[in-house]
């Protein structure tokens, strides 16, 4: 089973954590690792207050496929991991500054947003883990990934067709 772009781009925030505090500083190509037939760059840098972060840029057949970031205040810190942007289907949905497990896509005179909920928004194990909002239309939850892509991937391709 082929696991979708969000999915890689979830596992590219483990790499991205396990690599900020061994890369080297500047951009780096990596040609060893076990995330399949991609491409893998890292941008690792010293932030202005002493900290680190260290961006880690997907590229496939078909272009950027995710960029991730890792960042700590030093290296004895366990790093945040964040999804900036990745693609699926024929979107690229961009983080939202201020929600860190949420993305917005835009294309075709339509807004496509995707969130997911976090520890303190689940009361009990039927609550949904996924949202979807197209333009200002109510949100659609979803309990997987998958469905909430499809969601609006098949949106934007029926609008676009």
């Amino acid at each position: 089973m082929e696991i979708s772009e969000f999915e890689h781009a979830f596992n590219l925030c483990d790499e991205a954590a396990g690599r900020i505090a061994e890369q080297a500083y500047g951009i780096t190509r990596i040609a060893a690792h076990n995330h399949g037939d991609i491409a893998l760059t890292t941008v690792h840098e010293r932030t202005a207050d002493g900290g680190h972060r260290l961006v880690l840029l997907a590229t496939d057949d078909h272009g950027q496929l995710a960029a991730v970031e890792a960042t700590t205040p030093d290296l004895h810190t366990p790093p945040v991991t964040r999804i900036l942007k990745v693609r699926a289907g024929d979107l690229t949905f961009h983080a939202l500054p201020k929600n860190k497990w949420a993305w917005s896509a835009a294309a075709a005179g339509h807004t496509y947003r995707l969130a997911a909920a976090t520890g303190d928004e689940l009361d009990d194990a039927d609550d949904p883990l996924w949202t979807t909002t197209i333009d200002d239309h109510r949100p659609t939850d979803h309990d997987a990934l998958d469905d909430a892509l499809d969601t609006l991937v098949d949106h934007h391709r029926r609008r676009a067709a």
